[in-house]
């Protein structure tokens, strides 16, 4: 298992998030006809959530933990953009990282949900790479602030903050700070040199061609992952199958301490986030992938975008020893 006291140290340490932040709003309601103007259920809404979303959901989780989330990113010049501000503020996150940028909208996934069934997910979003002149600021910020920080994660939805020249620098800065990766399909071609990346078994598929749907396969796609973009080590989330963490001469695998999949939304943002933190509090990446996995079955058994606590995890692991 781990050292419990690497559940205290997680307070105060000091995280890096880069990526596409969001906001995921859930539109919920009960349905009891079907519209007339055309064959699809009527929604009466009940309420509206809002929730951070993407790389402020990883933000979230690290608070939740009790660590210090420092979010660099864009957001729109709209109302989701001011939003997704409150959202963080109130949290207990500064905001001021956050860039404005006028020529997208700030990313908005609105689920409609009837009971406990999602009916239909509507995106708002610009997926264009960022322009010049806000990229330059996102990296210019990470070189002139990463050593401030006990470890940077890099969450990438897809949405254009993670761009091909933000790793010309990341295998310098993982010389002296832990890098993570949260990958999308659409950009492994320009992934390289970090300490570690996180990905399912579809995106462990699209990298490197090797399906790790057993131990043996896992053991083979991460040791790939390695060799092709430059990894320490690689650590596979594999659903119901748990967590693989494959280093160059060990591997790992840890079962999945899920007690209900209820939800799997953001389980990758809580995998990440628990991992990087545990790392930056002293843990060796055998234990970071313990807490991970724990912090993993905790939120998927919660609906929609969700975070754990420490509280939780040690209740997680006092059942799991009885």
């Amino acid at each position: 298992m781990f050292r419990r006291e690497i559940l205290r140290n997680f307070t105060g340490k000091r995280i890096l998030v880069i990526g596409d932040f969001m906001v995921d709003e859930y539109i919920k309601g009960t349905v009891e006809r079907i519209s007339p103007e055309a064959p699809v259920p009527v929604v009466e809404a009940r309420g509206v959530t809002l929730r951070p979303g993407g790389a402020a959901n990883v933000v979230a989780n690290i608070k939740s933990l009790g660590g210090k989330a420092v979010p660099l990113g864009v957001v729109g010049k709209d109302e989701a953009g001011e939003r997704l501000r409150e959202l963080l503020k109130n949290l207990g996150v500064e905001t001021e990282t956050l860039i404005t940028d006028t020529s997208r909208p700030t990313t908005r996934k609105t689920r409609i949900i009837a009971g406990s069934q999602q009916l239909l997910r509507v995106d708002w979003e610009s997926r264009d790479y960022l322009p010049e002149k806000i990229e330059r600021e996102v990296i210019s910020f990470l070189l002139n602030h990463y050593r401030e920080f006990d470890a940077v994660v890099i969450s990438d939805y897809g949405k254009g903050v993670v761009t091909r020249e933000l790793f010309k620098h990341t295998g310098k800065i993982k010389r002296e700070v832990p890098v993570f990766l949260d990958p999308k399909e659409k950009n492994f071609r320009l992934y390289q040199e970090v300490t570690a990346m996180t990905p399912n078994i579809k995106e462990t598929f699209q990298a490197v061609k090797v399906l790790p749907d057993t131990d043996e396969k896992a053991e083979e796609a991460g040791k790939r992952l390695i060799e092709k973009y430059k990894l320490d080590y690689a650590v596979i989330t594999r659903s119901e199958k748990g967590l693989s963490l494959v280093m160059k001469n060990s591997v790992k695998h840890i079962p999945t301490r899920a007690k209900q999949v209820f939800d799997v939304t953001g389980a990758g943002d809580t995998v990440i986030s628990a991992f990087a933190l545990s790392v930056a509090a002293g843990a060796t990446p055998v234990e970071a992938g313990e807490i991970a996995n724990l912090a993993a079955g905790i939120v998927v058994g919660k609906l929609g975008t969700a975070t754990a606590t420490v509280e939780e995890i040690e209740e997680a692991l006092k059942e799991i020893k009885g």
